[in-house]
């Protein structure tokens, strides 16, 4: 029998978090428990067998994992079982599991998988029919699966934080309480992580930050919006001039954007449709709706479509430094690493189809040199465009095909061999 993946392993302990919460207080609801970076989630509505919420606290993570290692050796099983969605809306509203059973609905409504990846790992691709997993003689859950076969095969794990949570990031839903926790294949790695999160915790940028006088928040101008110190300012003018200094060289030129825009610009740009939900609005007084922007793709191509241009002009490389803003939810924002306003080194080059190769090795030679600086290695990723989905892209497949061919090449050039593949989001 096939070992699991560690990806199987670390959804399969999830799920065996989630049957040792309901065990100690059994009328707890589910949420989503998906596979993250080296562990998982699970966000819960924790309640006892009253109905009434609980409050978890760090303290209560080690007896929930030790209820956690009672199930392990039991050996409970994982066992599958799939069913219509009209009756396994029925299965979980007989369980007490609303926030199952609003999955289920909206997906028969849709037709489709759900729009949020993390519901995806529960849901599956099928939109009749789903699946459920068992793990012992009680617990069930909404999943696509894999799992492993036994609780047995779990083990190599600890639950690290709590964190709040909107029920599908939405703050006017219930917050949930979220549990995190890593899973590896073997101990040793394991105590490896663990080691480098007490060591990620001394340098946490919060923390020095707040030592360092570097940025301040305040809850006047409000959460996630963060405020340079003359130090921190220093700082960021140091980065800044650095990256020019990398850029200048390679023929980019600076501009200067607004940082508001009429909404059309981004219904023209397509941004309005899949993004506008996460925009800040502003209402003139005549009327009008404009956004602060929250990229800056749309206001570039502005400048460049502003007069007629040749092709021996090209290439054109615009750059500059700037703020963006992005309506996170509160639950989400975490210091500088997740906020409403963030600054950018932004470009964007204009270019002939057979000029995207010597343009990214530029780009790559930029990008290499800058990270070097802070001994950061770096990852590629190769996002290729999804032929199924082509009414969701700008261009034709052959322009598509064409484009990434180059970027294969850019690979080649610089001997990288290692390289994350997959299809990108349109």
């Amino acid at each position: 029998m096939p070992q699991p993946t560690i990806e199987t392993i670390r959804h399969s302990t999830a799920h065996l978090l989630a049957a040792a919460v309901m065990e100690l207080y059994p009328k707890t609801r589910l949420g989503v428990g998906p596979v993250i970076e080296h562990g998982f989630y699970y966000d819960l509505d924790v309640r006892d067998a009253n109905g009434d919420s609980v409050r978890l606290s760090p303290d209560g993570l080690p007896a929930i994992a030790e209820k956690m290692r009672e199930i392990i050796a039991r050996g409970d099983a994982f066992r599958r079982e799939e069913m219509p969605i009209a009756d396994a809306v029925r299965f979980f509203n007989a369980r007490g599991q609303e926030f199952k059973s609003e999955l289920l609905r909206d997906l028969q409504e849709r037709g489709t998988t759900a729009v949020r990846a993390e519901e995806q790992q529960d849901l599956g691709e099928r939109p009749d029919v789903v699946s459920v997993y068992h793990t012992g003689a009680d617990f069930a859950d909404l999943c696509r699966g894999p799992h492993v076969a036994s609780a047995k095969e779990l083990g190599v794990f600890s639950l690290t934080k709590l964190a709040g949570a909107y029920w599908r990031g939405k703050e006017e839903n219930p917050q949930l309480q979220r549990i995190y926790g890593v899973a590896f294949l073997t101990q040793e790695e394991l105590d490896a992580h663990l080691t480098m999160l007490v060591e990620a915790e001394r340098r946490d940028h919060k923390k020095l930050g707040k030592e360092l006088d570097l940025f301040v928040f305040s809850p006047l101008v409000g959460p996630g919006l963060p405020m340079l110190t003359p130090r921190g300012t220093t700082m960021r003018n140091a980065l800044t001039d650095f990256v020019w200094d990398l850029e200048r060289p390679y023929g980019y030129e600076q501009v200067w954007i607004p940082h508001i825009t009429k909404r059309e610009l981004y219904e023209t740009s397509g941004h309005w449709d899949k993004f506008s939900d996460e925009l800040f609005h502003v209402a003139t007084r005549e009327g009008h709706e404009f956004a602060l922007k929250p990229m800056n793709c749309p206001h570039h191509t502005q400048i460049y479509a502003s007069r007629q241009r040749s092709y021996r002009e090209l290439p054109i490389r615009y750059k500059e430094v700037t703020t963006c803003y992005r309506d996170e939810q509160t639950g989400e924002l975490s210091g500088l690493a997740r906020v409403r306003s963030l600054t950018q080194d932004d470009a964007h080059v204009f270019c002939r189809m057979a000029q995207i190769a010597d343009e990214c090795l530029k780009i790559w030679d930029i990008v290499d040199r800058f990270y070097a600086k802070f001994g950061m290695p770096l990852i590629v990723r190769f996002s290729r465009h999804d032929p199924q989905q082509m009414d969701k892209y700008l261009g034709t497949p052959e322009v598509w095909q064409q484009a990434e061919a180059q970027l294969r090449q850019v690979i080649e050039q610089r001997g990288i061999t290692s390289v994350i593949d997959g299809l990108g989001e349109a």
